[in-house]
């Protein structure tokens, strides 16, 4: 149920930052899944960076190719998949519990937030992401009479 909760505030939040304010906080759904692993700072961590490599292999990509449109947004979330796809290899190639804890979230996540980050800006992208998180999580946690566990 939070999890439902969370993406369709994050939906709602992330529309009205694109329109009101003009940047995208990662794309529609990113916020509402932010929210769910915000308790889990490694998993976190793990998709933020995941998303950041896929940023960097697709600026390198593109200075050798020609992207954009759709092809551009599918290559960024082909890139975000093998990133992500890798943390979850390395997680079990090499059992330990702080790699099990840097599995990034999902498969597409971090290309969405790659291909924003790369539309619009890093920090644009990832402080509208942060603000929408902070703000749907709040609403979660006031919604629910107190902390929102997840």
């Amino acid at each position: 149920m939070i999890l439902t909760e969370a993406v369709a505030l994050g939906l709602v939040f992330s529309l009205y930052s694109s329109e009101v304010l003009g940047f995208v906080a990662g794309g529609l759904v990113v916020p509402g899944y932010f929210v769910v692993i915000s308790s889990r700072p490694l998993m976190l961590l793990a998709t933020l960076l995941a998303a950041f490599l896929a940023y960097l292999f697709l600026r390198i990509i593109s200075s050798q190719m020609l992207l954009y449109g759709r092809r551009r947004l599918l290559v960024a979330v082909l890139l975000g998949f093998i990133f992500s796809y890798l943390s979850k290899w390395v997680a079990v190639a090499y059992p330990s519990p702080i790699l099990f804890q840097l599995q990034t979230f999902g498969f597409v996540i971090p290309g969405l937030l790659a291909y924003w980050m790369d539309k619009q800006g890093v920090l644009p992208t990832l402080g509208m992401l942060f603000v929408n998180v902070a703000v749907v999580r709040l609403l979660l946690i006031l919604l629910h009479g107190g902390e929102v566990v997840i």
